[in-house]
């Protein structure tokens, strides 16, 4: 049997790229097992005909003894094929057995946002049986028609897109086309952990099923293909009834949202978690938390929680970022060096510019009640609380942003208000101070302070 008479080969795959969009370059997700095989293996073998270059990226999640074995055979596997290729070890700390799915796919989205460049396209290995257990376990949480339509082909992701080719390809033409060529993979022991839901739907329900209804999966897959139409119908007029409310990944005027009744509400931020690779909210939660909405005022609490996720308000916004508290910015004298690490929040301080040494009595932590800061000599001092109001920065993010102190008095918040001492240094000494968050929030809350 030749390669091309499987189900699956090069030649259906680059038709499938065809209908996506072009990207400057193609990350792959490589996890060694069967699918992601197949895909890598299949790109390869195409790669005269692709223009954008690509590489291979494994993520190990610390969870599995043999996950270095892992990272070696996939490094292998693209050394031997020329394909560029990296692997990022990600720390997952799930709350339980229930949870471990979603912090692993979490934690992989959010390392493969920090990853995409302007226009980059992510692939990923999802396939028809993948769809059809998608399909299943939203009917589970009761899902409306978003959730009927399964795993989307296209979606957006920081400044790139994410992609599944192979939703239309089944598992079986996946491993036929390996076969034929000789291509080994790994089997990942996890997926027989019937504690995931996933798995004990793979393993124990859809083959009981298949056995009263021959065939189940590929019609549950065509059952998400049909709905798709209609949740991408739906989509369309969600994005242009809602002006800009869903461009923003982390904050949406609220009260943009609430001149919405409250069905267009629970759409168009149905719409803004599908558009950011966001899980979907359950369906009674959405509904308690419009109602808080509604019934609150500008400064009254008003939050959801779901998963690994949190929506919460804040004055006339609303915030989407995890649901794991902030830390706080450690405090940490500066005496030497031109950068501090400030933990896995907070990220890094710096002074860019040639080497100087660090005064004495440098140290940077969070702030302190009482702060205050003073913009200018023999101006007046401004708290650094009312800063924080003033640029409109949640509470819960504060603890964070790193403040420089000098002989215990507050001179830089991160690093857009300077105190006078500060600033007149910097200038003596041809530096500037830089702030780098690790996270992406707080990265945004950066951006918006500095105009």
């Amino acid at each position: 049997m030749s390669p091309e008479s499987s189900g699956f080969c090069g030649d259906l795959l680059a038709e499938s790229l065809a209908h996506l969009p072009t990207p400057p370059k193609y990350w792959l997700g490589f996890s060694g097992g069967a699918d992601s095989t197949a895909l890598l293996h299949a790109l390869h073998e195409i790669r005269d005909r692709v223009d954008a270059p690509l590489e291979a990226v494994h993520f190990d999640h610390g969870l599995h003894a043999e996950s270095d074995t892992w990272a070696r055979h996939c490094r292998a596997f693209c050394l031997q094929r020329d394909i560029p290729f990296r692997a990022l070890r990600l720390d997952i700390r799930p709350d339980g057995p229930g949870s471990l799915e979603e912090a692993g796919r979490n934690g992989r989205y959010r390392a493969i946002e920090r990853l995409l460049g302007d226009g980059d396209l992510y692939l990923t290995a999802h396939h028809a049986e993948d769809q059809a257990e998608t399909l299943l376990l939203n009917l589970m949480r009761g899902s409306g028609i978003e959730g009927l339509a399964g795993i989307p082909i296209l979606r957006e992701l920081g400044r790139g897109w994410v992609a599944r080719p192979l939703l239309d390809v089944h598992r079986d033409d996946l491993l036929e086309y390996l076969r034929q060529r000789h291509v080994e993979w790994l089997e990942d022991p996890s997926n027989q952990d019937n504690r995931f839901d996933r798995n004990f739907l793979r393993n124990e329900v859809i083959p009981l099923l298949e056995q009263r209804w021959p065939g189940l999966s590929r019609r549950l897959a065509r059952t998400a293909r049909n709905a798709r139409v209609n949740a991408s119908a739906l989509a369309a007029f969600i994005e242009d009834q809602s002006g800009d409310l869903l461009g923003d990944r982390f904050r949406m005027p609220a009260l943009n949202l609430l001149r919405f009744d409250q069905g267009m509400q629970a759409l168009v931020l149905r719409q803004w978690l599908r558009r950011h690779e966001i899980p979907l909210l359950p369906e009674a939660r959405l509904r308690d938390f419009l109602v808080q909405l509604a019934d609150a005022r500008p400064d009254a609490r008003a939050e959801v929680q779901w998963a690994d996720w949190m929506i919460k308000r804040y004055r006339n916004d609303l915030w989407l970022h995890r649901r794991e508290p902030y830390a706080a910015c450690p405090d940490k004298p500066w005496t030497s060096g031109m950068d501090l690490e400030l933990g896995k929040d907070s990220g890094l301080i710096r002074l860019a510019g040639g080497r100087t040494a660090i005064p004495a009595g440098w140290r940077v932590g969070s702030r302190r009640p009482g702060d205050r800061i003073r913009p200018l000599e023999g101006g007046p001092s401004r708290k650094l609380k009312l800063l924080f109001q003033a640029a409109s920065i949640p509470p819960w993010l504060r603890l964070g942003i790193p403040v420089l102190y000098w002989d215990d008095e507050a001179v830089a918040l991160g690093d857009w208000v300077l105190g006078h001492r500060l600033r007149c240094w910097l200038a003596e000494n041809g530096l500037e101070l830089k702030w780098k968050p690790a996270d992406p929030v707080l990265e945004r809350v950066r951006r918006d302070c500095q105009g």
